[in-house]
């Protein structure tokens, strides 16, 4: 990272928060953050989806921090 990191916040989510992720285009969805990454000035969060619970396959995808809301 380049310039001054006492400028970057914090992350707002943690591994393993479960998030709704606002995507416009795919609709609305639920999943857990499991990485995180400060890009071009912003954190995006890798989110796992699972489409059916009960299997073990999941998906990832990449979303900014703007799109995500907390699921208590």
């Amino acid at each position: 990272m380049c310039g001054n990191t006492a400028d970057v916040k914090a992350p707002q989510y943690s591994e393993l928060d479960k998030v709704q992720v606002n995507d416009k285009s795919n609709g609305p969805y639920v999943g857990y953050v499991i990485a995180s990454l400060f890009k071009d000035g912003r954190w995006i969060y890798k989110i796992s989806i699972s489409d059916d619970p009960r299997k073990a396959e999941t998906w990832d995808n990449w979303a900014p921090e703007e799109w995500l809301t907390p699921v208590r």
